[in-house]
């Protein structure tokens, strides 16, 4: 995203709302992911805005600081919310922010933990994996690349 990434953290106070948070951002030009039905998108006047419904929490990104607030208020006219905080944990993954870099950086290892620990393993040992970790994967875009058949240990 832009310099002015924003990310903030609200409550719907009202439960049972979601066919009228699915109605109401499609009214308002949001498109649901095809990849996660929890994820609603807008492009509006060059801003890119995302929606992440969890149960009773909307996290909303945007690339613009004012539009941000406006479709807070928006979505405040509509349900009742209460301003959270900006973003640091979520679903068990902690998120930071470098606001000088403009990046954002997920972390998943209290959520790692936490399922080593209901499987009882939070004492096993990492182990080495045969890739650098510093190697970047890129998606395949040339969609006519069939993946190569092999055989897994």
């Amino acid at each position: 995203m832009q310099a002015s990434q924003v990310i903030v953290r609200v409550e719907i106070i009202s439960k049972g709302l979601e066919p009228k948070i699915n109605a109401f951002l499609k009214s308002i030009e949001f498109v649901r992911s095809d990849a996660n039905f929890n994820v609603y998108i807008a492009q509006v006047e060059n801003v890119n805005f995302f929606i992440i419904v969890y149960v009773d929490d909307f996290i909303l990104v945007c690339n613009n600081k004012d539009k941000l607030l406006q479709m807070k208020e928006k979505l405040s006219r509509k349900f009742k919310m209460k301003y959270l905080c900006d973003l640091h944990f979520f679903l068990g993954m902690e998120v930071e922010r470098d606001r000088a870099q403009c990046l954002f950086y997920i972390n998943k290892i209290g959520y790692v933990k936490e399922i080593l620990k209901c499987f009882c393993m939070e004492d096993y040992k990492a182990i080495e994996v045969p890739l650098d970790p510093k190697t970047k994967l890129k998606k395949n875009v040339n969609k006519d690349d069939e993946m190569v058949k092999v055989l897994y240990q």
